[in-house]
């Protein structure tokens, strides 16, 4: 009968490298102390520095314990460079939102302007053309919607209290505007004409430098331009056919403030009006 094989990795395990290795791989004492040949003539330092970048390579997978994510975050600020950079990429792999969460905290939106020129479905689920613009001003509290379909037809308001606040917020904690572009692959320019650059070499030389880039063939779909009370700005720009989902809900929520609210009404019904 066929031995049963074993789950355990043949060999003698080393703290420092954290190998399985042949047993002659290990001197006697090294032995005792799971400590191989190649590793014991490692300094102290440099053992200890192994042993760490060992430890955060074999963090267990799913929900760390309390020790394990102090132990992490520890690491995060630690004097040797290797084990910091490390210890980030694996903070960011168990803790994908902390980042963003952070930024989050740090951006406040000053004045935002939001242009469309594509087509919206509707609560009817009607594909409804849409070109026009809103603007948001933190400081005066402005909110205007501009109509390109109406002759530039321009509707403003004031948002009265903390509203405008509110909504801004809304739109950077709840929407993550300011992550975009990373969420949908989007560049400032949707990779045109920025990156012509680190794609230069697909043209072999076709355009000279001093000729004009050529424009791209696609209209805008829809834009975004911000300015963060940091004095930081970002701009975002689709030529996408269609709105994405949280550029869609901006939409209708800008959209909402501008839609006249639908009064209840009475019919009256006189003695020579008869329905069947």
């Amino acid at each position: 009968m066929a031995k049963k094989k074993s789950g355990r990795p043949h060999g003698h395990y080393c703290k420092i490298c954290g190998e399985y290795k042949a047993n002659e791989k290990f001197s006697g004492r090294g032995h005792a102390a799971h400590i191989c040949k190649a590793c014991s003539r490692l300094s102290a330092a440099e053992q200890a520095e192994a042993m760490t970048i060992n430890r955060l390579m074999n963090l267990p997978m799913g929900r760390l314990s309390a020790n394990d994510k102090a132990w992490l975050e520890n690491r995060l600020h630690d004097h040797r460079p290797e084990v910091a950079s490390l210890a980030q990429e694996v903070y960011k792999l168990y803790f994908p939102y902390t980042e963003r969460n952070k930024r989050k905290k740090q951006l406040i939106i000053n004045t935002l302007s939001f242009e469309l020129h594509t087509e919206v479905f509707d609560e009817y689920g009607d594909e409804l053309p849409v070109n026009c613009r809103f603007t948001a001003n933190r400081i005066s509290r402005v909110l205007t919607m501009t109509d390109f379909d109406g002759d530039g037809v321009e509707q403003s308001l004031i948002l009265e209290g903390k509203k405008m606040s509110t909504l801004l917020r809304w739109v950077v904690h709840s929407l993550e505007i300011f992550m975009w572009p990373e969420d949908y692959n989007l560049t400032p320019s949707q990779g045109w004409p920025d990156d012509w650059e680190d794609e230069e070499s697909e043209f072999d030389g076709e355009f000279e430098s001093d000729e004009a880039i050529p424009e791209p063939e696609e209209d805008i779909s829809w834009q975004v331009e911000i300015a963060y009370a940091d004095h930081s700005t970002q701009e975002i720009v689709s030529y996408q056919g269609y709105l994405l989902d949280r550029p869609e809900e901006l939409y209708h929520a800008l959209l909402e403030y501008f839609q006249p609210e639908q009064e209840d009404f009475d019919v009256e019904y006189d003695e020579e009006a008869s329905f069947s």
